[in-house]
């Protein structure tokens, strides 16, 4: 069963320890992104692991292939030339080019953990949950927002 990371719209508070859990796990680089709405909120996003993913056709050298078992977008970093194709690619903008060796950053759900990634983990709110598709709670706002509507937003 596909598993993915889901952002409960109405729990996120902005506190970014998300993104400090990403960092430390990931020697000092973050592979979540945050971005604002209009100034009101900071919101996380990870990589969606797209069913037809744009990144992965975008790279040149196949750093990028997608995992027919689960479904996720594997990155394989010694291939990366660091052309920052599948960041462009990207209609999401969660792919960044790395501060560390150059090499394109993405969200790989720290596939070393059995518990899940360490994101949703540290969630101070409980906003990020790693559940399978069919357990989706909510309205679907986005491939992976979830809300109580798809106007409401907690202020």
């Amino acid at each position: 069963m596909e598993k993915v990371i889901v952002l409960d719209l109405d729990l996120c508070c902005g506190c970014e320890s998300c993104r400090i859990a990403c960092m430390q796990s990931h020697h000092g680089e973050s592979r979540i992104r945050h971005g604002s709405i209009q100034g009101q909120a900071n919101l996380p996003s990870a990589c969606r692991h797209c069913e037809e993913p744009l990144c992965v056709a975008a790279c040149p050298s196949e750093a990028l292939i997608k995992d027919d078992k689960t479904g996720r977008v594997i990155q394989r970093p010694m291939l990366c030339v660091g052309c920052q194709s599948c960041s462009f690619a990207c209609p999401f903008g969660v792919i960044q080019k790395g501060l560390i060796r150059h090499v394109a950053a993405k969200c790989d759900y720290c596939k070393e953990r059995e518990e899940g990634p360490r994101c949703v983990a540290s969630c101070s709110s409980f906003a990020l949950k790693y559940i399978s598709i069919d357990e989706l709670p909510k309205t679907p706002v986005n491939d992976r927002f979830i809300a109580r509507s798809a106007s409401w937003r907690r202020q």
